[in-house]
């Protein structure tokens, strides 16, 4: 049976509006920085078949260590290959995403810090990430301090995934 053509995939064009709205808001993914649309038109419903939407996937992250970069502290490293390095980035819609690998440091003492203008209002976190297999805890400090804590462990320490908004 078709559906009313006031849906998308099942939904309405406000519930679509609305899921659409808090995902941007909330939990966007590292590979969409932003969107870009071409002749979108809206009438009542969602009219997106002359559209063109693309996630260009465009990411400018600064490698920690690197010249002008943050340095890392506490004895932290990045992995290395075949794992990104460690870095950050703030993406168009004010989100600052880590990457990387960490290893080597000193559990609950600071990896780096981010700098002013990349660090959260308040204390963001804990961030759940993989550690030497099991689930490990990095919190970001209000002062920009990323720090891996118990219980990881530091064969290792995965950033990837961990992005907070700044307000």
């Amino acid at each position: 049976m078709p559906l009313p053509a006031e849906t998308i995939g099942g939904w309405t064009v406000t519930q679509f509006t609305k899921f659409l709205k808090n995902f941007l808001d909330t939990q966007p993914p590292r590979s969409m920085p932003g969107v870009i649309v071409g002749n979108l038109k809206v009438t009542g419903a969602l009219d997106a078949s002359a559209a063109t939407v693309t996630w260009p996937g465009v990411q400018d992250f600064t490698v920690v260590g690197s010249q002008g970069a943050a340095p890392f502290t506490n004895s932290w490293v990045s992995w290395g290959a075949p794992y990104f390095p460690v870095g950050y980035w703030l993406d168009p819609l004010g989100f600052v995403h880590l990457r990387g690998t960490l290893k080597l440091g000193t559990v609950g003492s600071s990896a780096f810090t981010l700098p002013p203008g990349l660090r959260p209002s308040a204390n963001a976190g804990p961030f759940i990430v993989l550690s030497n297999g099991v689930a490990g805890r990095v919190d970001v400090g209000a002062d920009g301090t990323v720090t891996p804590n118990s219980p990881s462990n530091n064969t290792y320490v995965v950033l990837d995934g961990i992005h907070f908004r700044l307000t």
